[in-house]
């Protein structure tokens, strides 16, 4: 090679460093190789992520305050980890070699593989060549935790893991919790938990963003807790599969092809192909990034039957109303992170379970004492009616209190010996039959909403509630339903 040659190769090395230094975008598309054998499709949603992505470096780079941290929710198989855990870290050193980088997941060896992976872009003949000032100490090179000459570093963990003495620069929290341990109640608050934590391990909280990529799994899960509590501090973006009210920015619906938001990789066979394969509610966390599957979960929504409070007062004859609690007792006063005390009042009409009223009430233990005789009182308790009382929590103090307190009937329901999940599911075929009718009133929105959320909803006590409800009420007791029967309660519904 020529002196002119080879001055004219090294302006054009000196060209593309440039470029990369420039665009991360160009940066992505120059490294694509050196980490992913198969051949790349850019689909436009990875240019929109990684300029999204570069607006956030400006504030890391030059340490200003942040604008917002970030939440990425997205489909399995769009390349968030490759774009954001692996090439943006690699990216940051180009702008700035001091930049120290947390990055978490859910698993320890998928972190340090995504770290590990990283490196392996540092560490290449392409990158050494054209940022040969970037150089990764050898004493500190480990897999999943390396530092540079300069001081920057790249740390892993892993959630319920310790990061302790670390700091960073910017946080990339990828897949905190394994979508199939998401319904775990444990598991979720770990990972909500290590979020927080993760928080602590900031250089500059007013300048250290937290980027958080994830499928939604659950309404409590760290999307949602994040979303709770950081409100208009966050960019929410979020692209479900399909086009759907769920995209964020709403303008990006209008990149969408044909209703898909990759129609080469996620393509409507892969799709149908998922649906069979991850069931509806897996699919609806991890595809249409919601944690409810459309029209509910294990109950639907639609299976409700509805009855105005005039036809249900004229069916109802003498049918006692009876009650079912949930209880607990709010600590901190009308704090709404806590759990509600949960009441129900309902009776049996002929083989049908009519659900008078629902209502949840965050009360200390002696206004939640002064609240059940005041509700039952006001919502049809006579002197058949009984008052169920889960007894769990407070629950026994509460039938204690109010036996000594009241004259109320009082008793407690049955302690459960299965899980929730299973008691609604073996519940669930009454309600899918049209045996559960609500009597319309503003709680009616509340009550089917939570119910049908369920196991994705923030709160569950009207699923306790409903299942002791129809246990108690439509139990097998070997009553058939006449033809008289049914005549009657078409009657009452007008029909």
């Amino acid at each position: 090679m020529s002196l002119v040659e080879a001055e004219i190769l090294k302006m054009a090395r000196a060209v593309q460093a440039d470029e990369c230094k420039q665009s991360f975008y160009y940066f992505m598309q120059t490294f694509w190789s050196v980490i992913i054998p198969e051949e790349p499709v850019f689909n436009w949603h990875i240019e929109y992520l990684c300029n999204e992505l570069q607006k956030l470096s400006y504030y890391i780079v030059n340490r200003l305050p942040k604008p917002y941290d970030v939440i990425i929710n997205i489909p399995p198989g769009s390349t968030k980890t490759t774009l954001v855990t692996i090439m943006w870290p690699a990216w940051l050193w180009t702008q700035d070699q001091t930049i120290r980088i947390i990055s978490n997941s859910y698993s320890g060896d998928l972190s340090i593989e995504h770290a590990s992976k990283s490196k392996d872009i540092i560490t290449s003949d392409l990158y050494r060549l054209l940022f040969p000032e970037i150089i990764i100490r050898r004493d500190k090179s480990g897999k999943g935790s390396y530092e540079n000459t300069k001081k920057g570093a790249r740390y892993s963990t892993s959630t319920g893991g310790t990061i302790t003495g670390k700091h960073a620069h910017v946080i990339i929290n990828d897949d905190p919790v394994n979508p199939k341990q998401a319904e775990s109640d444990p598991l979720r608050l770990q990972a909500n938990e290590h979020t927080k934590t993760l928080s602590s391990r900031k250089v500059d909280k007013k300048n250290t963003p937290m980027v958080t990529i994830m499928q939604r799994l659950h309404d409590d899960d760290v999307t949602g807790y994040l979303l709770k509590r950081k409100g208009e501090k966050i960019k929410h973006i979020c692209l479900p599969a399909e086009v759907s009210s769920r995209v964020n920015p709403p303008e990006l619906k209008e990149r969408y092809i044909d209703g898909l938001l990759d129609p080469i990789r996620i393509d409507r066979e892969v799709i149908a192909e998922a649906k069979v394969d991850l069931g509806s509610r897996q699919f609806a966390g991890q595809y249409e990034q919601s944690p409810v599957v459309e029209g509910g979960n294990i109950v639907k929504s639609s299976w409700f039957g509805h009855i105005s409070l005039a036809q249900f007062l004229a069916v109802r004859g003498g049918a006692p109303i009876h009650f079912f609690l949930d209880t607990a007792y709010d600590e901190k006063k009308q704090k709404t992170d806590n759990d509600p005390s949960g009441i129900l009042a309902a009776c049996r009409i002929q083989n049908y379970l009519f659900i008078y009223h629902a209502q949840k009430v965050w009360k200390e233990f002696p206004d939640l004492m002064r609240f059940i005789p005041e509700y039952v009182r006001a919502h049809g308790y006579d002197d058949r009616s009984t008052i169920r009382i889960e007894p769990k929590a407070n629950g026994k103090s509460v039938v204690q209190q109010a036996r000594k307190a009241t004259k109320l009937n009082v008793t407690e329901t049955p302690s459960p010996a299965d899980s929730k999940s299973v008691r609604l599911k073996t519940r669930s075929p009454k309600i899918e039959c049209g045996r559960v009718i609500l009597v319309e009133g503003d709680w009616n929105e509340e009550f089917v909403t939570e119910v049908s959320q369920f196991p994705a909803a923030t709160h569950d006590e009207y699923v306790d509630i409903l299942v002791y409800a129809i246990d108690y009420l439509l139990g097998d007791d070997g009553n058939e339903i006449t033809d008289d029967d049914i005549k009657e309660i078409l009657s009452a519904f007008g029909c």
